[in-house]
This record gives C-alpha cells, sequence and structure tokens, in this order.
C-alpha cells in the first residue's frame, strides 16, 4: 500500500509534519523486500511533485540512513546499536566531511568551523542519545551533562572555563581556592556565561543558548561586541542569542530533573513534553500537530522512553504509530466508530 497523499488546506506546521511522514511512509515502502517497479515510479513522481516533497525526503534519509540496516522487527536491537555502531558512524562521517572542509579551506576555514561538529566529535567529554554523565571538576563543582551533549573543560591559572559544544548542562560551581580566585565562565556560539557562585543549567540551540539559574546569579554577554551584559538571578532564565539576551523570566523549574534522569511535565504542552523526550531517544519522534496543545502532568522516566509513550496512551486520547522502529509518531487516536 502506498502512501496518501497529504492536504493542501492544511497550516504550514501541520502541512510540513504530514509530508514528513509521507516521506518516512515511502521509506518504509522502498525498504520492504517484495517493493516493485510500480512502487518505485510511484514514490519517485511522489517525490517530484514539490520541493517540499524533496527537502522531507532528504530530512528522512538523513535520520534513517544510520538504522536502515538494521532489522526491523528488532526495536531493542535498533536502539542499542546506535548508542554503538551508528554513533559511531555518523561521528566518522562528520569527521571526514571536516577534514574535507579544512582541505580546502586553510587556515581560515579551521577557524570558521571549530566550533562546528568536529569540535563535538572531538570533546573532552560527550554523551550520547539517551545518556546522561556526571563530572567532578578539579576545584570541587560538578557538571552534569545532559542527552547529545559535548564539552570541554579549561582551566588556566587565571580562568576556569567550560566550552559547551552541543546539548545541555547542569553546573555547580564551587569557592575557588586559588589564588586570586578565578572567574568561572562558559561558552557557547552565541556567548559567554559568567558564575556568580551558582547552579545554573544551559542549553544550546540553533538560535539561542538558554539559561536557567537555580541558585547566585549568572551574568550573560553575548557574543556581538555592541550588546549589553545581563544578570540572570535564582529563580529566572532567559534566552541569549549572539546579538542580546531577552529579559529576565521566571524559571522552568523543572528544568533539572534530568540529572535525576526524570522528565517532570507540569501543565505543559505535549508537543513540547514530545519535543523534549526526543532528546532523549535515537532516530525521531514527532507529535501530530492537531494534539499538540494537549496538556501533560507527571514525573517520567527518561531511562525507558517506550514506557513514556506506554503511559501517554494509557492517560491520553492518543496513540503511538511506528512508521519504523526509529520513526515514531505520537497522534491522535482513532475511536471506533458508533454503531
Amino acid at each position: 500500500m502506498s502512501p496518501a497523499a497529504g492536504s493542501s488546506g492544511n497550516p504550514p506546521d501541520a502541512s510540513d509534519f504530514e509530508v514528513l511522514q509521507q516521506a518516512a511512509e515511502w521509506f518504509a515502502v522502498l525498504g520492504a523486500p517484495a517493493v516493485s517497479p510500480a512502487q518505485r515510479q510511484a514514490w519517485q513522481a511522489w517525490r517530484d511533485a514539490d520541493a517540499r516533497h524533496q527537502a522531507a525526503w532528504q530530512q528522512v534519509e538523513n535520520i534513517c540512513g544510520a538504522f536502515s540496516h538494521l532489522p526491523t522487527a528488532d526495536k531493542a536491537g535498533a536502539r542499542c546499536a546506535l548508542d554503538t555502531a551508528s554513533e559511531r558512524q555518523l561521528t566518522r562521517r562528520r569527521a571526514a566531511k571536516m577534514l574535507l572542509l579544512l582541505c580546502g579551506t586553510g587556515t581560515l576555514g579551521w577557524a570558521a568551523v571549530r566550533h562546528t561538529p568536529w569540535a563535538t566529535w572531538n570533546a573532552e567529554y560527550k554523551t550520547a542519545t539517551g545518556e546522561r554523565r556526571q563530572v567532578m571538576l578539579a576545584d570541587g563543582g560538578g557538571i552534569w551533562l545532559n542527552s547529545a551533549s559535548a564539552i570541554d573543560v579549561d582551566y588556566s591559572g587565571s580562568l576556569r572555563r567550560i566550552h559547551l559544544h552541543a546539548g545541555e548542562i547542569l553546573i555547580q560551581t564551587a569557592l575557588d581556592l586559588h589564588q586570586p580566585p578565578r572567574p568561572f565562565v562558559v561558552h557557547t556560539t552565541h556567548g559567554r556565561m559568567r558564575a556568580l557562585g551558582t547552579r545554573f543549567s544551559v542549553l544550546q540551540q540553533d538560535a539561542a543558548t538558554q539559561v536557567t539559574v537555580f541558585e547566585g546569579a549568572v551574568e550573560l554577554q553575548p557574543k556581538a561586541a555592541s550588546a549589553p551584559a545581563l544578570i540572570v538571578h535564582a529563580g529566572q532564565q532567559s534566552r541569549m542569542s549572539r546579538h542580546g539576551a531577552s529579559p529576565p523570566a521566571d524559571a522552568d523549574s523543572a528544568r533539572q530533573a534530568w540529572s535525576q534522569g526524570l522528565l517532570l511535565a507540569e501543565n505543559i504542552r505535549l508537543a513540547d513534553f514530545i519535543a523534549e523526550l526526543a532528546r532523549h531517544r535515537p532516530g525521531y519522534l514527532g507529535c501530530a500537530p492537531e494534539i499538540g496543545e494537549l496538556r501533560l502532568v507527571g514525573a517520567y522516566e527518561l531511562g525507558d522512553t517506550d514506557r513514556v509513550l506506554a503511559a501517554l496512551e494509557a492517560t491520553l486520547p492518543v496513540r503511538v504509530r511506528r512508521v519504523l522502529p526509529w520513526w515514531v509518531v505520537v497522534e491522535a487516536r482513532q475511536e471506533p466508530a458508533a454503531r
């Protein structure tokens, strides 16, 4: 059976989601041992019909390429394999691309890509998808790395510096016994954070870095030279881009629960919950737009994301559809028609 065409009357987000799911279904069809020439022609016609189809197909290929060699019936094996062979294959591919770029661009090219996946691959401390790790610092402080995160620790005679290359960290600073005491700073692609005796988390995203302060205070200094510094106090959070930081807002108190292996939902949107859970699960995990506004309350263990998804099915009007073992969608449950 071929995937169905999507409706052109949906809102942009719903339309994009539907096209992505169509691409995943086509990927499953073409991966079947009995795929026919007619099905291949139908897929080609679907892909060539719209530039959005081509973009969605490329995205699915990027996600599924690391998993497609695995037996589709072995879900547990697929999950385990990502944390070993597939993760290594992905990093090797990225490394090869970086080497090609460096050979073509020389010293200036190296300066431009030093904070790209090459730095993540070569980081001193890193975690795989679904893994969390605690690192004790030389001054007695500690750092917890969330899923798919990477840092470098650089302590010198004048500065205590952390480079966050990817993901999220939770930091508990300690009193520096070095004389004079050295500043404690965290660098991301968007700027610098200076701890003022504190416990705080730093989440690096594409457009901005989110800083949540639980104790003490943190000074944010965006990368742009003209951008003013901002101090964020305990109980506050801010998003910092290269050009500025947003005014402090009330902090999400559940933001540090992941360090204890928990995902706390305090009346949050299901779409936001799924986006957070997806960071801890290999492959693709999506939420259908029509159920994204459902609200969720509870505490969920991150060590078993399949169990979390089963809990959602048991408590909300949703179902979990597995297009492939590594491509999972949460969508509205179809109630049986009344007789």
